[in-house]
């Protein structure tokens, strides 16, 4: 069985390890909550070739695949990151949020989707919040990513997640799919990128920010 080790950070300040066992991984993609969302990462990857069959999309990808590694490992040309929330659920009354990329590639997504998730790692930051925590405030929340353009680190990804469906969707079409919600992890789709273009990068960095707690969980990968 694989396993997820993060830290959990409490408003009050106070933090406590903690390990998920993981039996599922799920991603979502398309998850935008209104048409003008959907429709710029539609025009996105439809630069690639790449439509969706369905909105939102649901994969089921192998539990391993689940990292807090700050390195992978390159196995295509045309490989690229994107900034999602994360859920990792516990149980049903133990639920966290963090950070994450869903690292995919590119020419592989052309001929299916599925297949292209499956050749890289999906890298999770390595410290959460409780959900209940961020509850009241979940549209204000804000995921950000970077890559590098010439050395230099660069904004690519910006956007609050009232952009995208809130965690209650998620879990309701989970439910439908796993037995029990219980040590599972949820990866929510993305936001669009800042110039409306899916770029390749050997580094990817992405947070989630607290506006209102004023405080953040970010991590970093190189793609070896």
């Amino acid at each position: 069985m694989h396993r997820l080790n993060v830290v959990v950070e409490y408003k009050n300040g106070n933090e406590r390890d903690m390990e998920i066992a993981v039996n599922e991984l799920i991603l979502f993609s398309w998850t935008g909550r209104d048409l003008d969302v959907i429709k710029k990462q539609e025009q996105e990857l439809a630069k690639l070739g790449i439509r969706p069959r369905q909105i939102p999309e649901m994969y089921r990808l192998q539990p391993y695949l689940v990292t807090t590694s700050n390195y992978i490992k390159k196995i295509s040309d045309f490989h690229t990151g994107e900034v999602e929330y994360v859920l990792l659920v516990k149980n049903e009354d133990e639920i966290f949020v963090t950070v994450g990329s869903d690292h995919t590639d590119r020419e592989a997504e052309r001929c299916n989707v599925l297949a292209g998730k499956h050749m890289y790692p999906k890298v999770v930051a390595r410290r959460a919040w409780p959900i209940e925590e961020v509850q009241d405030h979940w549209d204000s929340l804000i995921l950000r990513s970077w890559i590098l353009e010439d050395s230099t680190k660069i904004p690519y990804q910006e956007g609050p997640l009232k952009l995208l469906l809130r965690p209650e969707k998620l879990l309701e079409q989970v439910s439908e799919v796993v037995q029990e919600l219980r040590n599972i992890v949820i990866f929510s789709g993305t936001i669009p990128t800042l110039k409306g273009e899916i770029r390749v990068s050997e580094y990817f960095e992405v947070e989630l920010y607290d506006p209102v707690l004023d405080r953040e969980i970010s991590h970093y990968y190189w793609i070896d």
